[in-house]
């Protein structure tokens, strides 16, 4: 199983995200490109909630998620923590599988990302969801 490559200029892209602070949700979508086998980011939505990124995903392509959550605590303060979701839906080849799951702690190393959380259908991507992932964290 051939570890991926990130290159520098995907790595620049997302640090850029890391470091503009947006005030909107934001998803950062990761696929691997299996010819050159390293990762690529196949598109950026801004102001995007996960309900609505659901619209954006499919159930038959496993995918790596950086997104931007716009967390506003019950005191008014707003806090922005960015997570890592590992989307892999099931009934997929199982090639395709192994692949990206050989390649998930690789990603999420090379990003530094520190939540990391695993889905396996797009109605899973909910903000309830995520509030509940993320209370582990508090």
């Amino acid at each position: 199983m051939a570890t991926c490559n990130l290159p520098d200029s995907v790595f620049e892209e997302f640090k850029a995200l890391k470091k503009e602070r947006s005030p909107k949700n934001t998803a950062m979508v990761f696929m691997i490109d299996k010819n050159k086998h390293e990762f690529k980011i196949e598109e950026t939505f801004v102001d995007i909630s996960l309900e609505q990124l659901q619209e954006e995903l499919s159930n038959t392509s496993p995918r790596y998620i950086v997104y931007v959550y716009k967390h506003t605590h019950p005191d008014g303060r707003q806090s922005f923590p960015m997570v890592f979701i590992y989307f892999m839906p099931k009934g997929i080849s199982p090639a395709v599988a192994m692949t990206y799951s050989a390649n998930k702690e690789n990603l999420a190393s090379k990003l530094e990302m520190m939540k990391s959380f695993n889905a396996e259908t797009v109605e899973t991507l909910t903000e309830p969801w995520l509030k509940e992932k993320l209370a582990f964290f508090k």
